[in-house]
């Protein structure tokens, strides 16, 4: 909740201080003036800078005040130069009370610093008054303790909801792009619905403001689809990179694995027992209990070439054997490789081909569609010196035999496109298999010529020497053994990375089912209806006249903005009408939020209303309205009351109903001292 309570300015020259001191109060409060050039605007100007507002009315900083702030001030014929100028703004926020003040001009004090006193105005210079200095339009003003938007979010126990920017980042509501919803100023704030909106890089900015102000559930569905988004992204890459990591040391230690679920999925025991690792088509557990039964039997070998020459001379003929069959079968298996790059970059050149037929198409068929009557004949298929039928090939055809015109043909090629492309895959998952093979087999092949010039080293050796071989074959086969135990620790471990992924798996599942499969809940309905029928009934009550059917405005879905039949409602609106619609927009937006539990502050702002030439009558319609059914919330009006008519609906407004702050012919009159 927002609550003006008081405005105190203070703008000092060498002999004289010029104020403004004024209370405001729930319901109405009317800051009027016989003329426009009162300064009711300066005034209102003020209460958007005390509250770092002031990009609403059109920029930063005290460049946005009038001159009475900075320069000169005049009193009858006399004109002061202005030595200070600042404001005191005492807010409510339902439960305690803060004095603002922002200078406007001070020396030695920067207009972007901002001193928050915890009490009233009255006793801001009592000692036991808490006095905090904080600062506004500076990086992190929005989101630091000491900036003093993130300090009045809290106050007004607002909580800013993330919403994506222009930059693809995510960033926090701005408190000014609110209030612009309910602060209509008076050059900017009467072109349109949400007009006076700064730019502040947010996407969807005023989408996003009327979501807070109603408190839709689609703003609360749209972040967490986006966390959600996040969450499935970073699921499927971790589990990617698991994948990946165990079988580049599957493949490394020349094993297979199979049921290894390449996409995440919520894993079951029986998930976890298709997993497989292999190798030489035995599991790997089996294996290892193999080559353990090797190595035992290798210890119990005589170590001495003596005792096993007959053995070795025919290991060495089967290694040897073993040798020259895998050489072949690498051999066979390059011919291959290379039949599968020759496939591929025959593959290349026809897509390359048959992308540049399809973008000659498209350009032709654009061209056609767009009237083009360039080669006029031929594109009708006719002969330009004869006129006669022309055919598109040089084959003869049979008669019946249909031609393809140009989409017929962009179609073909497409498929053609995708056809091939589905091949270069192919061959390409192909040429990747083969060379895997390759490199295993050569991998072999290295053990398999160690071996063998182990075995001969021993053939050529004293026979009471030891056995090369045999302790090649030793090392051999333990360091194979570990190598396949460590495969077996670290598939363990990521197993518990599994474990966890799927578990991530299931809650991000979960979460999405849980997702309204509609964008809008039942609550975001009934607001919108709400939004609707309260828009419609304002508009009904200040003299809408553009369409005769007001049943025919509606809530855009797309912007929750007045559309008529799907276009922008100011299309259809006269100027005054415009105006109207404004007035009934913004305070459908507060009436929908008190009724349906929203986010409105429940304060509103109008400079000038009575803009290109409202009818009088409206303009009570839209006063009563205030006061009878706004009157715990607060709205202040700056409104000239020039002639008869309009002092007229204020003076028949009820009595205690409102408030008014008659301005004489100078906004700023002299005071006797400063707070």
């Amino acid at each position: 909740m927002l609550k003006i309570n008081r405005l105190r300015i203070e703008i000092k020259t060498k002999e004289k201080i010029f104020g403004f001191d004024e209370r405001f109060y729930s319901g109405l409060n009317l800051i009027a003036s016989d003329d426009n050039t009162r300064g009711k605007s300066s005034i209102i100007a003020m209460i958007y800078y005390c509250l770092g507002f002031e990009e609403i009315i059109g920029g930063r900083g005290e460049k946005v005040l009038t001159a009475a702030f900075k320069s000169v001030i005049e009193e009858d014929e006399n004109v002061w130069p202005v030595l200070e100028s600042g404001a005191y703004l005492e807010i409510f926020n339902g439960i305690e009370v803060i004095t603002i003040f922002r200078a406007a001009k001070i020396e030695n004090r920067d207009n972007r610093l901002i001193s928050v006193y915890y009490s009233d105005m009255e006793n801001i210079h009592r000692q036991d008054t808490l006095l905090d200095d904080m600062y506004v339009h500076m990086p992190n003003a929005a989101t630091n303790k000491k900036g003093f938007h993130n300090f009045l979010e809290t106050f007004l126990h607002i909580e800013l909801p993330m919403v994506p920017a222009s930059d693809e980042a995510i960033r926090k509501l701005y408190l000014q792009l609110i209030f612009s919803g309910m602060f209509i100023e008076q050059k900017h704030g009467w072109a349109n619905i949400l007009s006076g909106m700064p730019i502040l890089g947010i996407k969807e900015s005023k989408k996003r403001v009327i979501e807070f102000i109603l408190d839709l559930d689609t703003l609360d569905n749209d972040r967490k689809k986006d966390q959600l988004r996040a969450e499935e992204d970073h699921i499927k890459k971790s589990w990617t990179t698991v994948v990946r990591e165990i079988i580049l040391l599957v493949e490394r230690e020349s094993c297979t694995i199979t049921g290894l679920p390449p996409s995440p999925k919520i894993l079951t025991d029986v998930d976890y027992s298709k997993i497989i690792i292999q190798k030489n088509n035995d599991h790997i557990g089996e294996y290892i209990n193999d080559l353990t039964k090797d190595y035992e039997d290798l210890n119990a070998l005589k170590p001495k070439i003596i005792d096993n020459f007959d053995e070795l001379q025919i290991e060495l003929s089967e290694t040897e054997k073993t040798i020259r069959e895998y050489e072949w079968d690498i051999v066979k298996l390059s011919d291959l490789l290379d039949k599968e790059h020759i496939s591929i970059r025959r593959l290349e050149n026809n897509l390359e081909i048959i992308e540049t037929d399809i973008s000659n198409n498209k350009d032709a068929a654009r061209l056609r569609d767009l009237g083009s009557e360039i080669d006029l004949y031929t594109s009708k298929d006719l002969c330009p010196t004869c006129h006669q039928e022309i055919a598109d090939t040089l084959l003869p055809l049979p008669n019946d035999m249909p031609i393809m015109n140009i989409d017929d043909n962009i179609r073909h090629l497409n498929a053609q496109r995708d056809m091939l492309k589905f091949a270069k895959l192919s061959h390409g998952s192909n040429l990747d298999k083969i060379q895997n093979s390759i490199n295993h087999m050569e991998e072999s092949l290295y053990k398999l010529r160690s071996l063998a010039k182990s075995l001969r080293s021993d053939l050529y050796q004293t026979n009471d020497s030891l056995s090369e071989a045999i302790v090649y074959k030793r090392l051999s086969i333990e360091s194979e053994i570990n190598n396949l135990k460590r495969l077996i620790d670290f598939y363990s471990n990521h197993k518990v990375t599994f474990e966890k992924l799927s578990e991530r798996w299931k809650d991000y599942l979960e979460k999405k089912a849980a997702l309204p499969e509609n964008k809008y809940s039942e609550k975001d309905k009934v607001k919108l209806k709400h939004l609707q029928e309260c828009l419609v009934d304002n508009l009904k009550k200040f003299g809408y006249r553009s369409i005769k059917n007001l049943n025919q405005v509606e809530i855009s879905k797309e912007n929750y903005l007045p559309a008529i039949e799907g276009f922008d409602m100011k299309f259809d609106s006269s100027a005054s009408d415009n105006i109207r619609a404004i007035w009934a927009f913004t305070l459908s937006l507060l009436q929908t939020s008190l009724m349906d539990s929203g986010n409105h502050p429940g304060t509103l702002i109008f400079d000038e209303p009575a803009q290109h030439s409202i009818i009088v009558s409206d303009m009570k319609e839209f006063f009563n309205s205030i006061v009878n059914n706004l009157s715990n919330s607060q709205v202040i009006i700056g409104i000239t009351v020039k002639d008869s008519d309009t002092r007229k609906v204020v003076n028949e407004l009820p009595e205690g109903k409102y408030n008014l702050i008659m301005v004489p012919n100078k906004a700023f009159q002299k005071i006797d001292k400063s707070l």
